[in-house]
């Protein structure tokens, strides 16, 4: 790989990264990527078999969200006092637990949901800065691209093994809840993949906060407002459908294994959406045009799984995975590439997750409860596909090339 070649990347402590130290470092970027859907991709297939209440499912499929906006800063926070690579860490560590948790029930479900949220929203500050701090500027494009990518594997491994790990449990309410808790695994071996990534952190207090009012400058720029709502309203419609894609077509006469394949199959279109656009929009000046392709493939595939014949199904979920894919990891990207430093990065990073997020946490919950409400997906569906026009008209400045 070229960017392991080429990579002679200056370590945090100033000494110059050798090849044995770039390659752990990929790995550990990788493993930490992949692990970052899991949580949230493992449910969806495996509701049906939780038998949770309304309020139970809404709060496990919204929360995340909530606390992804929530907990966006705190990202910020842990980075300027111990560094990425141990914020990372920490981060981790309340993975593992949440995941782990997930095995105990109802009651720890949403509990361990809550607490590998808040993991989440860290890795998330984080991961952009440190692909800015540990590697080339050259290599953005391709970085960024891998850890969309991975964002995608992890969904797809989520999305697919869910329902198969189950059956092979007994297929019982408490083998849904056990098979949850057994993605702690990878969680913690990203967790130990991670641990020589320590040595390499700056001191406490040492990262830079950036001058006073710098994040509040922010929400005073029209192009950080645009890369705000492109990402959260992307991540709104990725949300809606990662909440209830399964029971979409389950309610309209799909059987559960045919539901999660479709299911699994929008989250393998997803993993390439999610690698190819930001890695091709690296090479160009001015993003625009890809988020019109994102936001396209988006609408088009939620009216043809509204509107199109139920065998053409699989078309319409792999266009609507494609977008969906595209719109997190362009969005990411442009964390990076419309920021001037790792810092501004961090920041635009944090505006755009903790107001993103809380605009993608409402998708799962009105959706749901309309669903609930008028007892068909049309309206919900319509409402989704009105917010990606809406989306299409407003968000366009973010692709423009300029720093903030």
């Amino acid at each position: 790989m070229n960017e392991l070649s080429d990579g002679n990347r200056r370590l945090a402590g100033g000494s110059m990264a050798r090849p044995g130290q770039l390659w752990l470092l990929w790995l550990g970027f990788i493993m930490v990527s992949l692990n970052m859907r899991l949580i949230f991709a493992t449910v969806g297939p495996l509701l049906s078999a939780l038998h949770l209440s309304f309020t139970s499912t809404l709060l496990v499929t919204t929360l995340p969200l909530v606390l992804l906006s929530v907990f966006s800063i705190t990202g910020v926070k842990l980075r300027q006092r111990m560094g990425e690579e141990r914020a990372l860490f920490v981060a981790l560590v309340l993975l593992c637990l949440g995941c782990a948790m997930r095995g105990g029930g109802e009651a720890m479900l949403l509990l361990g949901t809550a607490i590998g949220s808040v993991g989440i929203a860290v890795m998330n500050v984080i991961m952009p800065a440190l692909a800015r701090k540990r590697f080339l500027p050259q290599q953005m494009g391709s970085v960024m691209g891998i850890y969309a990518l991975m964002l995608g594997v992890g969904a797809v491994i989520g999305a697919g093994g869910a329902f198969p790990l189950f059956l092979s449990l007994g297929a019982d309410e408490m083998a849904a809840y056990q098979s949850l808790g057994l993605w702690a695994i990878p969680a913690l071996l990203a967790l130990l993949i991670w641990l020589p990534q320590l040595r390499h952190t700056v001191a406490a207090g040492q990262v830079s906060g950036g001058r006073n009012g710098a994040g509040n400058d922010l929400y005073r720029q029209r192009v950080a407002w645009s890369v705000t709502l492109f990402f959260g309203l992307q991540v709104l419609n990725l949300y809606v459908f990662l909440a209830w894609m399964p029971t979409i077509f389950t309610s309209r006469g799909s059987s559960p294994e045919s539901a999660a394949l479709l299911f699994s199959a929008s989250q393998f279109s997803l993993m390439i959406g999610g690698f190819l656009v930001p890695f091709l929009a690296a090479r160009a000046r001015d993003q625009r045009g890809f988020m019109v392709l994102t936001i396209l493939c988006c609408l088009v595939g939620t009216l043809g799984i509204l509107y199109a014949p139920g065998n053409s199904a699989m078309v319409w979920v792999l266009l609507l995975g494609f977008g969906q894919g595209a719109g997190p990891g362009l969005g990411t990207y442009l964390f990076v590439v419309r920021s001037a430093s790792g810092e501004s990065a961090a920041r635009l990073s944090a505006m755009a997750q903790s107001v993103g997020y809380l605009i993608a946490g409402l998708g799962p919950l009105l959706v749901g409860y309309l669903w609930k409400f008028v007892g068909s997906w049309d309206l919900p569906l319509l409402l989704v596909a009105g917010l990606l026009v809406l989306e299409l008209l407003v968000c366009l400045p973010a692709g423009k090339n300029q720093r903030i």
